[in-house]
């Protein structure tokens, strides 16, 4: 007899569970699914789930987290053997067993990443389970299996028009499963095509955008044109430098590690914006890391075309969509820093290729196992849940996956262009200028208004705070909010990146200060 103990999440494949099992809610079919399957039962389930349950008859706790990672669920192993698990750090931290120890060595790659990728945390012995990952207790031992990875499954025999046209019918098929009756729904929508393409197949009443004052960050506008074009209402969610900078804390505490994406703190508002509206929202994440959609692609290709430009092999440099600090840098910055594993060593652990991988494939790995896990689906994830809302992601149904795996790295993205095959999709559902409009990205206007009082005195304060002193020299810390220093480009990244530890420290070891 199974126990379910925790779970979380949405089951997108009901349809298929309810001609096996009968029908249930998504918890039922959890337990029929481990009590028909067993061990294997998690290949048989689709959507976003987080679940920890009890095998009474072998004695044993399975925690088991979905392919893509939208849910999170953690354990810890105690000196005298208690095993500890929660679908949040929290959980693990009020349980009576955890001693709080931070985990030093998350600090350096996060100084290098803006966010921690891997199964660590910044709690020393307190592990995540990762996408695709069952990890089991018994015995006394924990043994971990993984159900499932990524993988490439390149198919050149069909043209990009073929693939377009599949992409589209797959997307048209599924997104009702993503739908439950009653539910009041919307969309995130930026000036982009992911939200737009998203908001046209579920149709929602509302759409949601923050708009900011500085208009070179401003997307709502484009928004809002979608939306009219779409038939959505809009709602723009204005997000001010004083309402930013007050919330660092609380979604700091929420997000229960440290992430130095400037657009966590937006879209933390956005969710709260956008629930009083409505109790689930679409997200477009996946899109991008289906299909190639960032910049960095696009530039390697530029760069292989280049005899000048030393074209490093991608697994000696790339790790990830983000690099923030270098070692030299972090060594000059932290009191301790013992570089026994780098950035680079823990992104070549979490992704495979063979010899026959394409540059653009093996990136499109990296970024899946190392970026999507560490900063994309924790952001969507824990800020959602901060502010009472489900956050729902179609385009991370296994049945576009397993289209998407098939596309040529050629089909997907060029030296101009992003997330080709993607556009010519949604192209079938809403206009050609917005389907091909340039990435813009979820921009903030943080490195603006680092820079202006009071926010400026604000990080000033923090970096001459008693915790700064635990952790980083207090000459490296001013010399970075210096004129001199953030002039130079991305330096108010690294800025940034000190600044979301010193808060999140705060929020969670203050006691010890």
């Amino acid at each position: 007899m199974a126990e379910l103990l925790k779970f979380s999440g949405y089951l997108c494949n009901k349809k298929e569970l309810e001609k096996v099992f009968g029908k249930g809610s998504d918890e039922e079919y959890v337990i029929r699914a481990y009590e028909s399957f067993g061990e294997e039962f998690a290949e048989h389930l689709q959507g976003m789930f987080g679940i920890v349950l009890y095998d009474e008859r072998e004695d044993k706790t399975v925690c088991v987290r979905d392919r893509f990672g939208n849910e999170s669920v953690y354990y810890y192993l105690s000196e005298s053997n208690a095993f500890c698990y929660g679908l949040t750090i929290r959980e693990i931290l009020e349980g009576g067993v955890y001693r709080k120890k931070l985990n030093e060595q998350a600090l350096e790659l996060f100084l290098t990443y803006s966010y921690l990728p891997g199964q660590n945390t910044f709690f020393q012995g307190i592990k995540k389970v990762m996408p695709g990952q069952m990890v089991i207790f018994s015995k006394g031992r924990i043994g971990i299996k993984r159900y499932w990875k990524p993988e490439y499954k390149g198919d050149n025999g069909k043209s990009i028009e073929a693939y377009a046209d599949r992409v589209n019918a797959v997307l048209t098929e599924l997104i009702d499963d993503w739908k439950l009756p009653g539910e009041s729904y919307g969309n995130f929508l930026s000036g982009g095509v992911d939200s737009a393409y998203l908001t046209a197949l579920t149709k929602p009443r509302y759409t949601f955008s923050t708009a900011y004052e500085n208009k070179d960050f401003d997307e709502s506008g484009l928004a809002e044109i979608s939306a009219e074009a779409l038939g959505a209402e809009h709602v723009k969610i204005t997000v001010t430098p004083d309402e930013y900078f007050s919330v660092i804390p609380e979604a700091m505490r929420a997000m229960e590690q440290p992430l130095a994406d400037a657009s966590t703190i937006a879209f933390y508002l956005a969710c709260k914006g956008a629930r009083k509206y409505v109790d689930v929202c679409y997200s477009g994440e996946g899109a991008d890391e289906l299909f190639c959609g960032y910049h960095a692609y696009t530039r390697r290709l530029v760069n292989l075309e280049n005899p000048d430009y030393p074209n490093a092999p991608v697994e000696t440099y790339y790790i990830g969509n983000t690099k923030v600090m270098s070692e030299q840098e972090k060594k000059e910055l932290l009191l301790r820093y013992s570089g026994e594993l780098t950035p680079l060593a823990l992104a070549n652990s979490l992704y495979e290729f063979d010899e026959n991988t394409d540059d653009i494939t093996k990136m499109w790995l990296c970024d899946l196992n190392v970026w999507f896990e560490g900063d994309i689906m924790l952001n969507a994830e824990k800020m959602s849940k901060a502010n009472g809302l489900v956050a729902r992601t179609p385009f991370l149904d296994s049945r576009l996956y397993e289209v998407a795996c098939r596309i040529p790295s050629g089909y997907k993205v060029s030296k101009e262009e992003t997330k080709i095959v993607f556009r010519m999709a949604a192209a079938n559902q809403i206009p050609k200028e917005v389907a091909f409009r340039k990435k813009l990205g979820f921009a903030v206007p943080a490195r603006v208004w680092m820079r202006q009082e009071p926010y400026r005195s604000r990080i000033k304060a923090c970096f001459n705070s008693k915790t700064a002193e635990k952790f980083f020299d207090n000459k490296k810390l001013s010399e970075m909010l210096s004129d001199e220093y953030l002039d130079k480009p991305d330096n108010w990244r690294k800025a940034w990146c000190v600044y979301v530890f010193l808060v999140w420290y705060e929020q969670y070891f203050a006691e010890e200060l």
